[in-house]
Order: structure tokens, then sequence, then C-alpha cells
């Protein structure tokens, strides 16, 4: 007996919701209808909620089928990103007419959501101590070795100067 993969039921059916479980469409169809992942894999039947729903989420199928279902109910309710920003744009505005500057905050941030701009950047700290060992060397050195140092390649050390004396009076 041959068995089917999500991809194989996807592409004769269309359909990748055909290849799951009854709890994971059951989990799938609480997750749609607003429910946490917790709360859905709770609804679904599922023991231990919380790691069921992480294992649950973790599975291409079970993404596939979501995609799948939120793009079959966009088209069904002739509904899109930019309709939904058009939206929130004229209910900023009403809010800006009433002088309700807690709700177009709320509109904005919401806006900022739909944009990505509140998703986790990803930075890069390149810490390099070959500077730090360095200057480590350095300061071991003492004076005379040092200026031969500095007598051996004048590129060695590149800095500036400025003599102070002790008690003298600013110019």
């Amino acid at each position: 007996m041959t068995r089917v993969t999500i991809s194989q039921t996807s592409l004769a059916t269309g359909n990748p919701v055909l290849s799951l479980t009854q709890k994971q469409k059951l989990f799938v169809d609480a997750l749609l209808h607003g429910q946490s992942q917790s709360m859905a894999a709770r609804s679904a039947g599922y023991g231990n909620a919380n790691v069921e729903a992480s294992r649950l989420m973790k599975k291409p199928k079970i993404h596939e089928a979501l995609q799948h279902l939120q793009r079959k109910y966009e088209r069904a309710s002739q509904m899109s990103r930019k309709k939904v920003m058009d939206g929130m744009l004229e209910a900023i505005e009403m809010a800006k007419i009433q002088a309700e500057p807690a709700t177009m905050v709320n509109g904005w941030r919401e806006i900022g959501r739909m944009c990505g701009y509140y998703a986790a950047e990803k930075r890069v700290l390149d810490i390099n101590i070959t500077a730090k060992r360095a200057v480590d060397k350095l300061e071991t050195l003492t004076d005379a070795e040092l200026l031969e140092m500095i007598d051996k390649d004048s590129d060695t050390i590149e800095g500036e100067f400025t003599e102070v004396f002790e008690g003298a009076e600013a110019s």
C-alpha cells in the first residue's frame, strides 16, 4: 500500500485539509476562528494542549492547510490586505475628526503590525577581540620596548599627543 503525502494530496485534490486527521482539522478550524494555539488544541481534544499545540504548529501540513483555508475565506469574503488597510486608514481619519488620539494610535499600531514593522529584527553582533589583545600586549610593554617598536616600524603606532603640565594655567 502506498502512503499518500501532503504534497501528493494537495496536488491531486487542491485541498491540503483532506490529509489532516479529524483532530488536526478541529485544531485548524479553531485557530481560524480566533482561538489561541493552546485553546485550539484543547478544543480539538488534545490532552496536553500546550505541548500538542507547539508540536502541531511545527507540522508543514498544518501550515499548508491554514494558508489554504485563509485564502479560501479571503476569496469568499472578497477581502484583501489592501481592503483591510483602507478600512483602518478610514477609521483613523474618523478618530482624528472626533479628536480621539488613543484610537488613532491604536489604528496606526495595527497598520504597523500589518506592514511588519513590529517583527523581530535579527541583529549580528561582531565582537573583535584582536584589538583588545593588541591593547593588552601594548600595556605590558615597557617604554623602552615601545620606543624600540616605533623605531622598527613607524606605521605600528599612529597618534597624536599633547603634553600637559600640572598646575599650568589655561591660555
